[in-house]
């Protein structure tokens, strides 16, 4: 009689993701991942795989060498003088056992071809790391009414304007959506390699893209948590679907 598992041991192999892990310092170092990013990449058709901050930054292009597709996941505030700025009290810094990784991670990605997603402080990151900056403080330095700030499980929502022919736009099939937010940073200025393909009402940036052809999404708002809806969905889908095609490149290449 045939094991229940013989089927997945046969299967098509599943592009396998890498997901950074956020860093909680306490009397014991914790390094996590929530439930939604992994149940997202599963439910896609990838393989979800975390990625701990590595002590050494050097790891990073062994870590990119056994994975197909990245995500740089929420965390909290980069050091505004990565950007040539001094921080403003409201900054909430990321721990620097997370940052230094993560650094190396983004640098990697923006000069490779590997498919990625920043999602919240991985967009700032990926936006900072190309030579751009960051608005620190939404509330006081645009001072607007959109609602940008909030708190897992009452995330306020507004709407998103994404720019005709984006690859945003194919993705999620509309010019306009809903998004939930619980950000008070966003890119202020983007560098080489990337382009504003979303904003909010006040003009704040909500997601930028890649200029070259492969998959280089960074977001400000948290998929994960709205997977169920069909943009969502589709970000996701569309993002394990290219990191298969990245997959099939590198099997048909070890075949050769």
């Amino acid at each position: 009689m045939q094991q229940p598992f013989a089927k997945s041991l046969h299967a098509e192999r599943r592009p396998i993701i890498g997901i950074t892990s956020d860093v909680r310092p306490d009397r014991r170092t914790m390094i996590f991942l929530f439930e939604e990013y992994s149940r997202a990449i599963e439910h896609s058709g990838g393989l979800p795989l975390q990625i701990p901050p590595f002590e050494d930054p050097a790891l990073v292009t062994q870590v990119l060498g056994a994975i197909d597709g990245v995500v740089i996941v929420g965390g909290e505030d980069i050091d505004p003088r990565e950007y040539g700025e001094e921080p403003l009290p409201t900054h909430q810094p990321v721990p620097q056992a997370r940052y230094a990784f993560d650094r190396a991670l983004a640098q990697h990605i923006l000069a490779g071809t590997i498919p990625a997603l920043g999602i919240c402080y991985g967009c700032q990151l990926l936006a900072v790391v190309s030579g751009g900056s960051l608005v620190q403080d939404i509330p006081t330095q645009i001072g607007s009414p959109v609602p940008h700030s909030g708190r897992y499980p009452d995330l306020p929502m507004h709407p998103i304007e994404i720019a005709r022919g984006s690859r945003l736009a194919a993705i999620v099939g509309a010019e306009r959506i809903e998004v939930n937010s619980a950000h008070h940073q966003a890119p202020r200025r983007l560098g080489s390699g990337l382009v504003e393909c979303a904003h909010a009402p006040d003009g704040v940036v909500e997601a930028f893209e890649g200029t070259a052809e492969r998959f280089l999404l960074g977001i400000e708002w948290h998929p994960e948590l709205l997977y169920p809806r069909p943009p969502e969905r589709g970000i996701f889908h569309s993002f394990v679907a290219e990191a298969a095609k990245a997959a099939g490149r590198g099997l048909d290449a070890a075949r050769a």
